[in-house]
């Protein structure tokens, strides 16, 4: 059975690491009973990464990872010889929160390795970049610039997309895969209890075939008054769609964004807003609120707008997914005895 190999990094701050030795051997003691504790009673492999920061933590989660030299755990010591030479291996795009587009920029700056970035002027590409630019380098140097709770505040904007299976360049089939992402957007909007001022509809070709036509447009359409209604939101995408749509191109990837959110709970009423307006905007909560709990009760996607749509282009191909074996019961583990006969043995229930 093949799964996908979980990602932990663990943050131990019982001492601090890189400077007693008794406390690096704590933390190796530590990793080393963890990772052997999940393996033994789940079967799951995992790699353990420990560091003084998340950065960190996640880079040296990588090293145990993808390093021979570190099977399966890697203690992270910043100030550390060691720490440097697998530092200035790493390409800089492999740290967390550099993406595609802010790598090719730091390329431009000389900045290709993790050590690189590390060593580089952080007050400068806070200048250049953005705060959170500055509290990655500081992180790489050991010194802690977030914290757990960082990770459980709303997130500012909400962004759902998926490459096709094939390529298509039909109206019809970017309709389906657009309603799809504003509606599990928009799901996720509620789901932080949030609303969105504006969508953003996006559309890729394939980059990585320059001999076709290429093209990447996006659009964003204001919303009149913030929401978290599905149907106001894929009303808006579908507008954005038909904007940027062109025929001629094979397009390969689709996808939604809601912009600019805002707290459900601080929303600013318009001087404009009727009795009427109020009693919709309670429906409309209602009524979202409903399908939420339909599609938690019976299954994602059981109540939906729009029909679904069989084997479409732009349907995400699973040829090569490992069985469900635990979580779908279609597809649950069988034995076959002597006699022939499949019977379904119910893993962990």
């Amino acid at each position: 059975m093949g799964l996908e190999q979980p990602v932990l990094a663990a943050h131990f701050r019982n001492h601090q690491i890189g400077v007693p030795k008794r406390a690096r051997l704590i933390h190796h003691q530590h990793a080393k009973r963890l990772h052997w504790m999940i393996r033994r009673y789940t079967g799951i492999p995992v790699c353990v990464g420990v560091a003084p920061t998340h950065t960190l933590a996640k880079l040296a989660n990588r090293i145990a990872k993808k390093h021979s030299g570190y099977p399966g755990v890697c203690i992270m010591h910043p100030e550390s010889d060691e720490a440097r030479h697998l530092l200035q291996q790493i390409d800089v795009g492999d740290v967390w929160g550099v993406g595609r587009r802010l790598n090719e920029r730091l390329q431009v700056l000389g900045i290709k390795t993790v050590w690189d970035l590390r060593e580089a002027d952080a007050k400068r590409l806070r200048w250049k970049f953005s705060v959170n630019m500055e509290r990655t380098v500081l992180e790489l140097r050991g010194i802690s610039c977030l914290e757990m709770n960082d990770f459980n505040e709303p997130r500012k904007r909400i962004m759902t997309s998926r490459p096709f299976g094939r390529p298509t360049g039909q109206l019809y089939d970017l309709q389906g895969a657009v309603r799809q992402h504003a509606q599990r957007g928009a799901e996720k909007l509620r789901g932080q209890k949030s609303l969105a001022r504006a969508v953003l509809v996006f559309l890729r070709t394939n980059r990585f075939r320059p001999d076709l036509p290429q093209y990447a447009p996006n659009k964003v359409v204001e919303l009149e008054r913030p929401t978290q209604d599905t149907r106001d939101i894929l009303h808006a995408a579908n507008e954005a769609l038909a904007k940027i749509y062109r025929p001629k191109y094979a397009y390969t990837k689709a996808g939604v964004m809601l912009l600019d959110l805002t707290d459900q709970h601080r929303q600013q009423l318009s001087l404009m807003d009727t009795p009427q307006t109020e009693e919709e905007r309670q429906r409309s909560q209602q009524l979202m609120a409903t399908m939420d709990a339909l599609n938690e009760k019976m299954g994602k996607g059981t109540v939906r707008l729009g029909l679904p749509e069989k084997n479409a282009p732009w349907h995400l191909r699973c040829a090569s997914r490992s069985p469900r074996y635990t979580t779908s019961w279609d597809e649950l583990m069988k034995a076959y005895t002597d006699e022939g006969t499949a019977k379904r043995i119910s893993i962990g229930l």
